[in-house]
């Protein structure tokens, strides 16, 4: 190389005396000449880098949540599993849900009380050469309700019977689209950590207890749905735990988690659109005398906005001594 050259080319030059050569003197005549022959070269790429300041500003993405009290959203479910216990043959589901989100009120803090219930459910379960259709589960109707904030952390929660002991068809753990993803601003390419302990109506009586952490990147803002969105994936991994006590069966399941997703957030409304989700879960089931077996559950999940209808203010005006009602769509 040259810098190779000019090394040789100085130290051939100098004038050795008794084959010994001041190593500082060395050093500074070297520092001296990659100076010369290298500033330049540093300067004009310096003055070439990008203002990153408007490079910032023009890839910042928002990601926030937004309800207001009677707002009420429906979504698609489309899930596939592949469910295997003690090492036995899978059982393979194709499900198709509908859920009804509404929002009752917001606090004065600007957490939101979201209620969540399925009202439509089909499912195509095949093992072996046996295959049947299903479209009942004790989980349709069921009404679970949960305080969150505009970045997904949640506060409270509850069902609307405590006493009645369910899960979800897609068990426990199954993904749930309104979970903490802990920031409201980020550029893109940006990458954050967030963990947490999260109770799950939405997916069971008694409610598991998930514990997971994530890793988060923001992603470029795209059109999904004909909607413009602010999008984000995650590597996610946690350990869950679910336990069952009643007259007829006593058991308790532990899984450990791992799973990838991608949440794409209406940029306008503020609101889901579309969330994709693929998760694997070990699990073992325990039962009473010390029994367990192990299990294995994978499920791909994609919830997809079907409709978004905004909350409805009613004003009155006395005009003319008459009353008059007016919507006010927002």
């Amino acid at each position: 190389s040259n810098l190779k050259k000019l090394k040789f080319f100085f130290l051939t030059n100098l004038q050795i005396r008794n084959n010994h050569i001041p190593l500082l003197r060395i050093k500074k005549s070297l520092g001296f000449l990659f100076f010369i022959f290298y500033a330049p070269s540093i300067i004009l790429a310096q003055s070439t880098l990008p203002d990153t300041t408007e490079v910032n500003k023009k890839d910042t993405v928002i990601f926030k949540l937004k309800f207001e009290a009677g707002d009420t959203l429906f979504y698609k479910v489309d899930s596939f599993d592949s469910i295997t216990i003690d090492y036995g043959t899978p059982l393979k589901k194709s499900r198709y849900e509908k859920i009804k989100i509404v929002c009752d009120s917001v606090n004065e803090d600007g957490h939101f009380f979201l209620t969540q219930q399925m009202v439509d459910f089909i499912s195509v379960e095949e093992q072996d050469t046996e295959k049947v259709k299903r479209n009942s589960t004790p989980w349709l109707g069921r009404k679970a309700w949960f305080e969150i904030d505009s970045v997904g952390n949640r506060y409270s929660y509850g069902i609307d019977d405590s006493l009645i002991a369910a899960v979800c068809p897609g068990g426990p753990f199954q993904p749930y689209l309104l979970f903490p993803f802990s920031a409201s601003q980020k550029i893109v390419n940006e990458t954050w950590l967030t963990s947490s302990t999260d109770y799950l109506p939405e997916n069971g009586v008694p409610f598991p207890i998930l514990r997971q952490s994530s890793l988060l990147r923001a992603r470029k803002s795209l059109d999904t749905l004909g909607d413009t969105c602010n999008s984000f994936e995650f590597i996610k991994t946690g350990q869950g735990t679910y336990f069952l006590n009643t007259p007829s069966e006593k058991l308790a399941v532990t899984i450990i988690l791992n799973g990838f997703g991608v949440m794409d957030i209406s940029s306008t409304r503020f609101i889901p659109v579309h969330f994709y989700s693929t998760v694997e879960e070990k699990l073992t089931i325990h039962y009473p005398n010390d029994v367990t077996k192990p299990g294995k559950h994978q499920i791909n999940t994609n919830f997809t906005l079907l409709s978004y209808k905004h909350a409805v203010k009613v004003e009155y005006k006395k005009y003319w001594h008459k009353y008059y009602r007016r919507k006010i769509h927002k």
